[in-house]
Formats: C-alpha cells, structure tokens, sequence
C-alpha cells in the first residue's frame, strides 16, 4: 500500500477538523442609512443587515486554510428619490464597519466589540456601496450605475447625495422592501441581471452582466 495517499487523506481530514470546529465567529447588525436632498426636501431609507466574520487559525489548521472572511444576510437600500424612480445601494460594496469604527485595528482583534457597540458613523465616500438604478424598473437589463458626487445626472437638478451612515443597532434585519419595487427578482435568480448564466467579459451588456440579485437581497428564493 502506498504511503501518500494514506497521508493524502489524512491531512484532508485534519483540515476538515480544523475547519469545522476550531474557529472564531462574531455577529452583529448594522444599519445603513442614505440620505438624499432632493427639491422636495431631503428623503432617506435605510435597511439593516446581519454581519458575520468568521476567522479560522491556529496551529492545528493548515496555512492555506488560515483566513478571516464576512458574510451578510438581508437586502440593498431602496430610496425613492421621486415618483418611479429609484436608488438602490447595493449588498456588494457594503462599507466596512472595521475601518470606519475602529481605523487601523485588525477586524479579528476587536470583532468581539460589535456584540456591545451601539453608535454610529458617517461614511467615508471612498467607502460607499455600490449605488444604482433602473431606467426602467420593469427591465433588469436597465441597470444603470450612479455616481454619487452627481446624483442629478441621473434623477435631474436639485439632487444630491447628502449622507450615508452606518450605525451598529438592535433592529431587525429589514426584509422584502426591495422585492416590493423589483417584483422580477424571483424569476431573474440565479442569473445575472441581463439573462446570463455566468459573469462574462464578453457580455454584451457588461453592466447588468457584473451584478445578480444577490447584490439586491440574499432572500430570493429562500
């Protein structure tokens, strides 16, 4: 009998080990809020998502299998900024709570704060999320990127990003308000929003192609 594979699947099963049971997981809510002035007066939403960072190290897991990584659960921000039209800041580009709580500390060594911190801050825009909309919000293949220091090329004058906050809260993970104005979600998941199956660069429409519904609501079809 051979001797690598024996050890082969040895170390799998170490790893395995090491990955199941020797971690850290932290978890907290956070709540983004944007603001917006628009000429009938400054308009805001929010929603509130569920942060998880899990960290997986020591001397019993494997270098390669070493790492920190987040996950979230809920939806995108949906503002209506005037009758039909809407901004949506997206899950994917969420701001890092690390740098904008606790700048220059390492996110495993001051994780276990979230679970007792409540406040909130203003977020940097190099931080911001991902902002979009629809030209026609029946189309998903109408997806049209936002650029947040000139809001009024895309919804008129008079328009502009005031603020986006992120706060650490008790509330509940908000749910359902994004499939309300994108009744397609359902049928699009879980393909990308121009129809394909796959993140391609020779898509035709490499916008709408970069994003899925999970950068709307990790809800769709759950």
């Amino acid at each position: 009998m051979k001797l690598f594979p024996i050890l082969r699947v040895l170390s799998l099963l170490v790893l395995a080990v090491g990955l199941s049971g020797c971690g850290e997981s932290w978890s907290w809510k956070q709540k983004i809020t944007v603001e917006v002035e628009t000429p009938e007066g400054v308009k805001r939403a929010s929603s509130v998502i569920h942060h998880r960072l899990d960290h997986y190290d020591g001397w019993w897991v494997f270098p390669e299998a070493r790492r920190a990584s987040s996950h979230y659960t809920g939806e995108a921000v949906v503002l209506e900024v005037s009758p039909g039209r809407y901004l949506f800041a997206l899950l994917n580009g969420t701001p890092d709570v690390f740098p904008i709580f606790f700048p220059g500390e390492a996110p495993v060594k001051i994780a276990d704060r979230f679970a007792t911190l409540r406040a909130a801050r203003t977020v940097p825009p190099k931080l911001y999320p991902l902002l979009v909309t629809f030209g026609d919000l029946a189309d998903p293949t109408s997806v049209q990127r936002v650029d947040p220091a000139d809001l009024a090329a895309t919804f008129g004058p008079g328009v502009r990003l005031k603020s986006i906050t992120l706060e650490i809260t008790d509330e509940p993970v908000t749910e359902g308000r994004v499939e309300k104005v994108l009744g397609w979600l359902d049928d699009v998941w879980p393909n990308q929003l121009d129809g394909q199956k796959y993140e391609t660069i020779k898509a035709e429409n490499r916008f709408a192609n970069s994003l899925s519904t999970g950068n709307f609501s990790t809800e769709v079809k759950q």
